[in-house]
């Protein structure tokens, strides 16, 4: 009995115990109070190193409510995690420094709260439908479906070469309106009876007009198998130039989820000023201008003009030739570029931009222009984060050759999303954060874009993987270089868990850009890179990239636009054969030709264990495969995709173990 009474005593010394505690820890919990709706506007969560927050969401109401998380780049995201039935509680363990704005499922808002260190509640009644807001439009969603760009040709537009757009546009933020010109010179190629040029549908055409001498001739422009026609009052032959000039208007194309769903991002600085910036590579620039929306038709130049209320600026390619203050009410910003452009690269970027400004000097005796236009709110941790760019420059420049558009500038500009590759003004978003030290691996990877996907281009999309593979690789070498072996296995590991070998790399025909553009055109030519390193050596790959970016030393001292081209898979096969002395077209056929990898077949005789390669198609597969064993590893080759090892099947520890290759084992 004694026992049991210390037993009892004990056990409700605990449940007490217990209780204190739990009272004490519902004592920290810190209730989170609404703050200014404005902030669904204006305000972004803090990025870098934070803070934990274990966050208590309690739904007191009889109705669903869904949490929004607001980015760094004034956006709201819909994690599916943050969605709570009537009478529900939940917890998140999320991070402090955030804000979040929760709302029913009409849209209507009913509070926003800045998560804070520690524990937080958050508790949801009636009161908050007391005082609402709607929601802002500003919601990524990956599930809108984006437009697209190149595919089919029609040949009313391979029978004209453009050769300069020069844009004049107007933008209006609190409408979210342009109105705007593009004026198209042409070179006509073949015969030509109707000029016909892209322009998407939430624009309107106002009018066309064909430019000759000094007259204007007024053209009927007809919407047809999603393209405008407009008759020529007599044809053209080869030889003959156009100038095509359309007038515009509306409200273009909002970006769900840019880049990859894009147009206009139309966003707000912390003191609620606007912040706008374009993106359409996958889309097609005909989101925001009239153009021949293919890949491989680039503008020999452009000539851009923007007019923004005073107070912003608006910052585009090349080279600032004046700015022009109307009145105080606007100001215009004219822009020259002097070097061939994908369309997808001409960018447009306003905002109340500081501007800071840097030089270069490039290896190869150039000094190079270096501008970075940063939002006020950022201006600190900028002047610490972009003089990194440097050292990237120092690696890309001896490892590959010249910045290509040293003649212009290098810029780069801050907009809402995470990045992207236009021409002589990259587009990046404020995350100052760094992999290893001064290393952001998004910055370098759009500053590599300028050697591959801007100077370089891959000529259709079905050879996409050409702009993505060959820039993540140079990541890869960065990374190498920074890190060393572990770095550059690292990188390695990361791409192959993301590859998902669900279509071709290389299509044997024209594709647009949503059939074209994969993941694996990141990851498996990234990948694929690694692979030819295998056979090849790490100076051979580097060979094959430096002559890939400049064939001839006097390319390198072209700045004029000869330094710019298209290429194939075939033109990168061309330079592999011509740095290795060796044919590698078994590599292309069944790496790049085909979604599905090889699979090694594995049996067991009296004369030891036969290796057999199995492909699509049953293409040969040269590729000779490391074995470890007890003794080591060892290179094993195989003849028509067989091989046979004298060792038993127990002594054969591990297949490929530095990773090399990309194959499955057959079970």
């Amino acid at each position: 009995m004694k026992y049991k009474i210390t037993l009892l005593f004990l056990l409700f010394s605990l449940l007490s115990s217990i209780n204190v505690i739990c009272k004490n820890n519902e004592n920290n919990i810190q209730v989170l109070e609404p703050v200014d709706w404005e902030i669904m506007q204006c305000g972004k969560s803090k990025i870098g190193q934070k803070e934990k927050c274990t966050l208590f969401i309690i739904n007191e109401t009889d109705k669903p409510i869904q949490g929004y998380w607001l980015s760094n780049t004034n956006l709201l995201g819909k994690p599916k995690f943050a969605f709570i039935e009537a009478n529900q509680s939940k917890k998140w363990d999320i991070k402090a420094d955030e804000y979040w704005v929760f709302s029913d499922l009409a849209k209507n808002a009913l509070g926003v709260y800045k998560t804070l260190p520690g524990q937080c509640k958050i508790i949801i009644n009636d009161s908050n439908f007391a005082n609402t807001r709607k929601l802002p439009t500003n919601i990524r969603d990956k599930t809108i479906p984006g437009t697209i760009s190149g595919g089919t040709i029609i040949k009313e537009q391979t029978a004209y070469d453009v050769i300069q757009y020069d844009i004049k546009m107007e933008i209006f933020p609190d409408k979210k309106y342009i109105k705007a010109t593009n004026t198209i010179s042409a070179v006509v190629t073949d015969e030509l009876y109707n000029f016909v040029f892209d322009l998407d549908t939430l624009l309107k055409v106002k009018n066309v007009f064909l430019e000759e001498d000094t007259t204007k001739v007024p053209l009927n422009a007809k919407f047809q198998k999603e393209k405008y026609w407009c008759k020529l009052p007599r044809h053209r032959n080869k030889g003959d130039t156009l100038k095509i000039c359309v007038e515009y208007e509306g409200n273009p194309r909002s970006a769900t989820h840019a880049p990859y769903q894009g147009g206009f991002s139309w966003h707000k600085t912390e003191n609620c000023q606007h912040w706008i910036a374009t993106s359409c590579q996958l889309d097609g620039a005909d989101l925001w201008f009239p153009c021949k929306d293919y890949q491989w038709d680039e503008p020999d130049s452009v000539k851009l003009s923007f007019t923004v209320p005073i107070g912003l600026k608006a910052i585009s390619n090349g080279v600032l030739k004046d700015t022009v203050n109307n009145n105080n009410l606007t100001t215009t910003y004219f822009w020259e570029v002097n070097n061939p452009i994908n369309n997808y690269a001409i960018a447009l970027n306003i905002a109340p931009y500081i501007h800071l400004t840097d030089n270069y000097l490039s290896l190869y005796g150039d000094t190079i222009n270096i501008s970075y236009w940063v939002l006020p709110e950022n201006l600190s941790i900028a002047k610490q984060f972009y003089p990194n760019i440097k050292n990237y420059l120092d690696f890309i420049e001896a490892t590959i050759g010249p910045y290509p558009f040293r003649k212009e500038k290098l810029g780069i500009v801050e907009v809402p999303y995470v990045g992207m590759e236009h021409q002589t003004i990259i587009a990046y978003g404020p995350n100052y954060t760094t992999k290893y030290q001064g290393y952001n691996s998004v910055l370098y990877h759009e500053l590599c874009h300028e050697w591959f996907g801007n100077m370089i281009t891959a000529h259709d999309w079905s050879d996409f993987w050409i702009q993505e593979g060959l820039t993540g690789y140079m990541e890869a070498l960065y990374e190498e270089h920074l890190n060393g072996e572990q770095g550059y296995q690292k990188k390695m590991e990361i791409k192959k868990k993301n590859i998902k070998n669900k279509n071709p790399l290389v299509f044997d025909s024209i594709v647009n850009s949503r059939n074209g553009f994969d993941g694996d055109s990141y990851n498996k030519g990234i990948y694929l890179m690694h692979s030819l390193r295998y056979l090849i050596g790490k100076e051979n790959i580097i060979k094959v990239l430096r002559i890939m970016a400049y064939p001839k030393k006097q390319i390198e001292l072209k700045t004029n636009g000869g330094q710019c081209r298209f290429a194939s898979t075939n033109d990168f096969f061309n330079i592999v054969e011509e740095v290795s002395n060796k044919n590698y077209d078994w590599f292309k056929m069944v790496y790049f030709k085909h979604a599905e990898v090889p699979a090694l077949k594995i049996s067991e005789n009296k004369n030891g264990i036969m290796l057999k390669w199995l492909t699509k198609e049953n293409l040969p597969f040269k590729m000779p495969l490391e074995i470890r064993t007890k003794d080591g590893i060892q290179k094993i080759d195989f003849v028509e995709n067989m091989a046979t090892i004298d060792i038993k099947r127990n002594e054969l520890l591990e297949f490929d173990p530095n990773s090399w290759i990309l194959f499955n084992i057959m079970k």
